[in-house]
């Protein structure tokens, strides 16, 4: 399981330094785009009947991050600007997926292993 550290807004992005060192920047916009909350991607009930998600236009104060904590130690809940918190975002999921350079050739050339700073 990755180890977080440390997470706090940078301007519009959310800054994850992890127990490695490793340090991912995620852009306000990817991240609520990504939100795995019921009312963004819908939900499954019990007895596989599902409630699609609200398909409503955000404006552009959803994408802008304005807190950050951490849910246990497993996950990320970010608070945007426009009063959404539901989301919890799984924090072996966003290391696998940083978005920095390194992490990204490293994914490109086949790596499971996310890049680690030296």
């Amino acid at each position: 399981m990755a180890g977080l550290s440390r997470s706090l807004v940078v301007g519009g992005d959310v800054a994850l330094v992890w127990d490695d060192g490793h340090e991912s920047y995620w852009p306000g916009e990817t991240l609520r785009r990504a939100c795995t909350c019921a009312g963004c991607k819908g939900e499954q009930h019990l007895f596989g009947r599902q409630t699609l998600p609200t398909l409503k236009p955000l404006r552009p104060e959803a994408f802008v991050p304005v807190a950050v904590r951490p849910v246990g130690h497993y996950g990320l809940q970010v608070s945007w600007a426009d009063g959404h918190d539901h989301g919890i975002y799984h924090l072996d999921a966003l290391r696998a997926a940083c978005p920095c350079e390194a992490c990204t050739a490293a994914r490109a050339a086949g790596s499971s292993k996310p890049a680690a700073d030296s």
